[in-house]
């Protein structure tokens, strides 16, 4: 051998390198893998797996006041919310409702001006009401009775109605319940 060349024969060097190199990949891709799950999960979790509120409903149509009726919706139990629109803690996820007519269309139940904003909890009501132009919802039915309200109640249309319940963070109908008018 002389002086200054290598003592290992080429594709041994070439080996070292490449095991080397192997290894500094599969440490930098562990690590690039690690801080992508750590990001994602916490990430995911908050954003697309929201937990939308769980509560128990009961619905039924009632004739408070003669030629009147009203749709009356019973929070049994489970989590308290907030309707739509109406100011209630911060920690109350919000709902609104919708209603599907006899004939098949999505009608928007507006909140009524006169909500206490309260959240709808365990034993809580909500009245929904047909004014003759607009469905409202209102968990301040007292008020609507006396005037205060949207204007006069009317009779709500014959036939079979259906109710959806949407949380309104995650979009999903958490009840659908039907009364008959």
């Amino acid at each position: 051998m002389v002086y200054g060349s290598d003592p290992l024969p080429l594709p041994c060097r070439d080996r070292a390198l490449t095991e080397a190199y192997g290894i500094f990949l599969l440490i930098l891709l562990i690590g690039i893998s690690v801080v992508l799950i750590i990001a994602v999960s916490g990430v995911f979790v908050t954003t697309f797996l929201q937990k939308p509120p769980v509560f128990a409903v009961q619905a039924k149509v009632s004739t408070p006041v003669p030629d009147k009726s009203v749709i009356i919706l019973y929070h049994l139990q489970g989590d308290p919310v907030a309707l739509a629109n109406a100011s209630g803690p911060a920690s109350s996820p919000g709902v609104f409702v919708t209603l599907e007519s006899p004939d098949g269309e999505k009608i928007p139940v507006a909140p009524s001006p006169v909500m206490t904003g309260k959240p709808w909890a365990d034993g809580g009501t909500v009245i929904i009401y047909y004014d003759g132009s607009q469905f409202w919802d209102t968990d301040n039915f007292s008020a609507v009775i006396s005037g205060k309200g949207t204007g006069e109640i009317t009779v709500i249309p014959p036939g079979i109605w259906i109710i959806y319940i949407t949380d309104q963070q995650t979009q999903v109908v958490v009840n659908s319940l039907a009364v008959t008018a």
